[in-house]
C-alpha cells in the first residue's frame, strides 16, 4: 500500500511527521513524501522515503497559480494512485483535497493553525473561508491542534458536523529527544535571566509586544536577556521588516540568532521560554520547552493556552498586552530557582501525559485503521533522530 504525505515544505514534514512515516513505513507501508526541495527532503530521502517535488507558493494569492497546483497534485495523485493522501498546511489542505477528489483518492486533512486571514478579518478572509468550504467537503477526517479552531469551522459552517472532526494535541513530541536529560551537559556560562523565543519573526507571534515588554523589563533588570531564535519568513503579511529587527539588535534591546536545527542548547540556557502569539495551533515551542522542563509564559489565546497551566508550569497573559507581559516576566524573575524548576517538573509531566509524539501518532494511526482496515496491525511509535 501506498501513503502520500504532502505539505508546503520538506522541513514541516521532517520536523513534524516523521515519527506517523516511521510507524507505517516500520509496517512495510510505501511512504511517498510531496513538497518544496529544500535541505530537510535530503534528509527524508536518506531515511528511504520516496521523494515527489513540487513547487507551492506559500503566501501568494495568484488564481493562476493556484489552479496550476490543483492541476500537478491532480496529475501525482493520478499517476501514483496513493491508498490515502495526507495532507498538512494550508495549500495542500484547501488545494490537494480538491486534487484528491477529481484524482478519486482518499484523503485526511491536518488544521496546524489558522494563521494570518483569521486574524485579520477582510475580503481575503472570507474568500479563505470559501475556499476552506468548498474543499473541506471532500477528505475522509479532519484534524484540528485545539478546540477553538474547530469551533471556528463549525461556526463559520466550513464543516457541517463534528463527525469528521478529530482534535489531536499538536504534531507530538520526542520527548526522548526533548528530554531534561539533555542539559545535564549543557550548562549556562552566564547568570543572566534569559527569556527565549523561538519562532517565525511575525507581528502575529507577539514580537512587538515582547520588544515593548523587553524595555520595561531592562530599566528594572538591566542584565535580563531576551534571545529570539527562528527567521523572518518573507511573503507573509505579517512578516516583520528586516530593518526593525536590526533596530531592535543595534540598541541591544532583542538578540537574535537566525534558525537552528538543534534549539536544545538555547532551550538549556534559558530560563523561561516565552511566546506572546496571537493564535496557534498548538505551538511547538513550547511544547519543546516543556518536555525540557521549562517554565513557559505565553497568551491567554487559541492554542497557546492549551499548553499551560497558569502558575502551575507557567503564566498566561492577555494578548496584544505588553504591560502585562512585562509583569509576568518580572514575576517569573522574582521566583526562586526552585520553584522555576518545580514548574518545568509540571510541564514535563503534561506534555508525558497527552501530548507526545505516541500519543499523538496513535490517534493519527488508530483513524487511518478506521479507513484503511487491512492497516489493523499499525501501531503507535517514536522515532529515532541522528
Amino acid at each position: 500500500m501506498k501513503f502520500l504525505f504532502v505539505a508546503n515544505t520538506s522541513w514541516s514534514l521532517y520536523n513534524f511527521r516523521l515519527g506517523l512515516m516511521s510507524a507505517l513505513k516500520e509496517k512495510g507501508l510505501n511512504i511517498v513524501f510531496c513538497a518544496p526541495y529544500d535541505g530537510y527532503a535530503e534528509e527524508l530521502r536518506g531515511r528511504g522515503y520516496e521523494y515527489i517535488p513540487i513547487r507551492i507558493d506559500r503566501k501568494g494569492m495568484n488564481p493562476l497559480k493556484d489552479l496550476k497546483l490543483i492541476f500537478n497534485l491532480y496529475k501525482i495523485y493520478h499517476r501514483e494512485k496513493p491508498d490515502l493522501v495526507l495532507h498538512f498546511t494550508i495549500k495542500p489542505n484547501i488545494y490537494g483535497s480538491i486534487a484528491a477528489k477529481l484524482a478519486r483518492v482518499k484523503c485526511i486533512n491536518t488544521v496546524t493553525g489558522l494563521g494570518y486571514v483569521f486574524i485579520k478579518e477582510g475580503l481575503l478572509s472570507k474568500f479563505v473561508k470559501f475556499l476552506y468550504k468548498v474543499s473541506f467537503k471532500f477528505p475522509e477526517k479532519i484534524f484540528f491542534q485545539n478546540k477553538d479552531d474547530l469551533e471556528i469551522f463549525l461556526k463559520n459552517k466550513i464543516i457541517n458536523s463534528e463527525n469528521k472532526a478529530i482534535l489531536v494535541k499538536g504534531s507530538g513530541i520526542n520527548t526522548d529527544y526533548f528530554s531534561p536529560n539533555f542539559c545535564e551537559r549543557i550548562k549556562k556560562t552566564k547568570t543572566d535571566f534569559v527569556f527565549l523565543f523561538i519562532g517565525r519573526f511575525l507581528w502575529d507571534k507577539g514580537i512587538g509586544e515582547l520588544a515593548e515588554a523587553a524595555k520595561i523589563l531592562k530599566e528594572k533588570y538591566p542584565s535580563v536577556r531576551f534571545w529570539l531564535l527562528g527567521s523572518i519568513d518573507k511573503g507573509n503579511p505579517s512578516a516583520i521588516p528586516e530593518k526593525k529587527i536590526k533596530e531592535w539588535q543595534n540598541s541591544a534591546l532583542l538578540e537574535f540568532f537566525g534558525e537552528k536545527s538543534d534549539v536544545r542548547p538555547f532551550i538549556c540556557r534559558s530560563d523561561c521560554v516565552v511566546l506572546p502569539s496571537y493564535r496557534e495551533g498548538i505551538p511547538r515551542s513550547l511544547l519543546e520547552a516543556a518536555s525540557m522542563g521549562k517554565a513557559i509564559i505565553t497568551t491567554n489565546s487559541s492554542g497557546c493556552k492549551d499548553v499551560v497551566d497558569d502558575g502551575i508550569n507557567g503564566f498566561l497573559v492577555p494578548l496584544r498586552d505588553s504591560g502585562a507581559l512585562a509583569d509576568a516576566m518580572v514575576k517569573m524573575i522574582e521566583l526562586t530557582g526552585e520553584r522555576r524548576r518545580e514548574m518545568g517538573r509540571h510541564g514535563r509531566i503534561k506534555i508525558l501525559e497527552g501530548f507526545s509524539e505516541k500519543d499523538v501518532t496513535d490517534i493519527y494511526s488508530k483513524t487511518i485503521r478506521e479507513i484503511k482496515p487491512k492497516l489493523k496491525d499499525v501501531a503507535p511509535t517514536e522515532f529515532k533522530r541522528g
